[in-house]
């Protein structure tokens, strides 16, 4: 088997100083830059799954992006012991690896746009019109710049808020290791190369913009990457247990699903004749509703308490699922041969499967339905307003433009003025990047103020 050291350097685009003192390992030293980054703070204002919601127990991206951090930690420490005792990892690595996926799972989504995942839709539908229209200004982008916007995604976006868009002292912005920047780079191509059926999932979406395009070749090149960082497929491993699951649970408490909807997805999914040893012998079915059934009838939260009870059972099985299959898939990982989710590839497919099929089944809630169609008017009516401002080149004779160009976060400003070549490109990435970093709330009240309601 290879050695799996080659994969844990902590080599930086600058290099970074700590001193004596300082005992962390180098991705611990990452993990508290970003706890005290802005962009982390703005995720307890950006939608999960519930839209601008008013109560305070949903999970927003902030607890979402906590949640995963300590599932991948816990996965990370799992997959490490293994490969120390198989001899693949150096014991002197230890820690590296729990370290490394719990500031991947802080930094995940904090490149999402408000209003969740229907955020990333308004932004990729606008484009598409866009460039229909304006064909002066398509003509500008290549075929690649184009299809970075068109098919824009929030977990792109996060590798160019980490690369670009803090500024603390030079263009490298947060200068976190490779190995963090790695991780969260789920689909090794260009929006050119991506967003195909073909290819198995590592083309089927992006993982880079034009913009950050030679960041990652030099991040490939350190790890001689012909697919996915190897510990990228935990950390999508933490993504999908942690909001599988608690999707279910924040349902409940909203009232949008109930305990015989729950069993009767449990049912129809868990046919016996396609179940894992693993999952026969797990008996979920059972299991839920003997969780119900032990809650006591005069509780009042009765089902949102089993839900609970069985999201910690379900979690540790598909935990123990990903590391199992890691494990067993090793050499084809380390060598960048292997393309296939870890959990639709293990003995917890099915159980995973039924939680993705009762999420969708949420989602088509009328509410969320309801906020996912104003959070979409919101953003194309944002890019509206700030790409018309970005893109003309009559800033000095249109007195709107420049005030709404100054009204854009100063230090995206900054960083365009100062470390751009000012490009069509580069000013519509600008008008993205300051709406994309909005909060839900942010968002909300700048479209109030500029349609005069408020």
């Amino acid at each position: 088997m290879n050695s799996f050291d080659q994969f844990l350097t902590d080599r930086r685009f600058r290099s970074s100083m700590q001193t004596s003192e300082d005992q962390r390992n180098p991705f611990e030293n990452d993990f508290s830059r970003v706890v005290f980054s802005s962009s982390f703070r703005r995720l307890q204002d950006k939608t999960q799954v519930f839209q601008l919601d008013k109560g305070d127990f949903v999970r927003t991206r902030l607890t979402h992006s906590i949640e995963v951090s300590s599932l991948g930690r816990s996965i990370g420490l799992s997959v490490e012991n293994r490969l120390i005792d198989a001899g693949i990892l150096s014991p002197e690595k230890r820690g590296h690896i729990p370290s490394i996926l719990a500031t991947a799972g802080l930094v995940h989504d904090i490149g999402n746009p408000p209003f969740g995942h229907f955020g990333e839709w308004a932004i990729q539908d606008y484009f598409r019109r866009f460039f229909r229209t304006n064909f002066t200004c398509a003509d500008a982008l290549t075929p690649a710049q184009q299809h970075d916007f068109i098919y824009f995604d929030g977990n792109v976006q996060t590798f160019r808020v980490l690369r670009k868009l803090h500024y603390i002292k030079d263009s490298e912005g947060m200068n976190l290791t490779f190995a963090v920047l790695a991780t969260i780079v789920k689909y090794p191509c260009s929006s050119l190369e991506g967003n195909t059926s073909e290819g198995g999932i590592l083309r089927k979406k992006f993982g880079y913009f034009q913009s950050e395009a030679a960041d990652y070749a030099d991040i490939a090149r350190e790890f001689s990457l012909s697919g996915r960082y190897p510990l990228t497929f935990l950390l999508e491993a933490a993504d999908d247990i942690a909001y599988s699951i608690a999707d279910i649970e924040d349902a409940c408490k909203k009232g949008l699903i109930g305990y015989m909807e729950i069993r009767t997805f449990l049912e129809e999914g868990l046919q016996p004749i396609s179940l894992s040893e693993q999952e026969r012998d797990a008996d979920f079915i059972t299991l839920f509703t003997d969780l119900y059934n032990d809650v006591a009838q005069s509780y009042k939260n009765k089902l949102e308490l089993a839900v609970q009870r069985f999201r910690i059972v379900v979690q540790r099985f598909m935990i123990s699922a990903a590391v199992d299959t890691f494990y067993a898939h090793i050499d084809e990982i380390c060598a960048g041969t292997y393309n296939k989710d870890l959990l639709e590839n293990s003995w917890a497919s099915n159980i995973r499967r039924v939680f993705k099929d009762l999420g969708q089944h949420i989602f088509a809630h009328k509410t969320i339905i309801e906020k996912e169609v104003v959070g979409f008017n919101i953003i194309h009516y944002l890019l509206d307003e700030f790409v018309e401002a970005v893109s003309s080149d009559e800033l000095q004779k249109n007195p709107k433009q420049p005030r709404l160009y100054n009204m854009i976060s100063s230090n995206y400003r900054f960083i365009y003025e100062h470390f751009s070549d000012h490009s069509l490109y580069s000013r519509l990435q600008l008008a993205v990047d300051y709406i994309s970093g909005m909060t839900d709330n942010f968002a909300l009240k700048r479209y109030r103020i500029f349609r005069g309601i408020e």
